[in-house]
């Protein structure tokens, strides 16, 4: 009796600590979800246990809790995703991810930053003119204008079902042309086909007279003719036509990018098929590497608006190089010959899928424009 008599206050100095330490609740329920409550937190939905109505002063320490909580997270993910290649994908796979801004958020905001910077800069590169003379543009007049010429181009020939005379006409007109300066020197133009048919109907009569088994395929001829109508229609100024094809073509780079990351993860997946690595692992692998590449692309594009830090970004380019090479050490825990041989091989089948992918992009784009 005595012996509990002296363990009571020692009891309730533990009750009255454990009351002291225990966090006001607010609410009985959550304001959420209606979930009781037992914790700060509600072990329903997550949201944390604050006053219905707050004051201005509530307002903004929540606002400032959470913007360091957020920040913090996100600078400690992104302090690791530069100088620790592959840690944060072996960390995610191991289940440690609270401690960590999610990859795929990440993802979205590093990629709207790259591509905003990429976009901006590209289009603040000024244009470049040509500027003439009157001398220069009177000559240009008088040899587009040439009598001669058009006067022997009517006498010409155009027989296409006589292959004699084809040749014969398209021997003379390309003597002319070559003679006569048709076009101004504007630098690198771009053109689609270059091929001597100046309309669909004359390619058509030229592969009517041609045996058979010499005439154009399927693709061949869709593109050619595809090709035809293009310079047709950008004839006056060729410089627009690589404005036409090029612009849609850098707007949808991003989803070109974006859709060859399963890919990427398809790769890693064959060249670790006996290391029992799920897909989804090598998913996460791949998102923070496309992460730390939109990162340091960006980095580059900024240092590239003064020119003093250009040894920086060419550092930068090689430490994206190499980077996959430790993060693919670090991730897969295997020796440096067979992880170098494995990145070798994973960028050589990588380059050939992005060729595939931006070609089957550029001739979608070739037959919409």
């Amino acid at each position: 009796m005595d012996e509990l008599e002296k363990s009571m206050p020692e009891a309730e100095a533990l009750i009255e600590a454990e009351q002291n330490t225990t966090p006001k609740r607010h609410n009985e329920n959550c304001l959420n979800c209606g979930t009781p409550l037992t914790d700060v937190f509600c072990s329903h939905c997550g949201q944390k246990d604050l006053p219905r109505r707050q004051t201005l002063r509530e307002l903004f320490d929540n606002f400032i809790s959470s913007f360091w909580s957020y920040e913090g997270k996100f600078f400690r993910t992104t302090k690791y995703l530069i100088t620790k290649p592959g840690f944060l994908a072996k960390e995610y796979n191991e289940g440690k991810r609270e401690s960590y801004y999610h990859p795929a958020r990440m993802y979205v905001f590093i990629s709207f930053v790259f591509f905003f910077l990429f976009f901006t800069i590209v289009n603040d590169v000024p244009d470049e003119t040509i500027e003439l003379d009157r001398s220069d543009i009177e000559q240009l007049k008088n040899d587009f204008d040439n009598p001669r010429v058009d006067s022997l181009l009517d006498r010409l020939p155009r027989n296409p079902n006589n292959p004699d005379e084809w040749v014969m006409t398209q021997r003379t007109m390309d003597s002319l042309d070559l003679a006569t300066p048709r076009k101004v020197d504007r630098g690198p133009g771009f053109s689609i086909s270059r091929s001597e048919y100046n309309s669909v109907e004359e390619y058509d009569s030229a592969q009517l007279a041609l045996p058979e088994a010499e005439r154009d395929g399927w693709f061949s001829r869709k593109m050619e003719i595809r090709g035809i109508e293009l310079n047709q229609r950008f004839r006056r100024n060729q410089e627009n036509m690589g404005e036409a094809i090029g612009k849609p073509l850098l707007e949808n780079s991003s989803k070109v990018i974006f859709f060859l990351l399963p890919v990427f993860a398809l790769l890693l997946k064959l060249l670790y098929a006996r290391r029992g690595f799920y897909y989804s692992e090598h998913l996460v692998f791949s998102i923070y590497y496309y992460n730390f590449v939109y990162f340091a692309g960006s980095v580059q594009l900024l240092l590239g608006l003064v020119p003093w830090l250009s040894w920086l970004s060419v550092a930068i380019g090689f430490w994206i190089l190499f980077y996959l090479i430790f993060a693919m050490k670090r991730m897969y825990a295997q020796g440096w010959v067979k992880t170098i041989a494995k990145f070798l091989v994973l960028y050589f089948l990588f380059l050939i899928c992005i060729i595939i992918a931006f070609g089957i992009s550029f001739f979608w784009i070739l037959l919409m424009i």
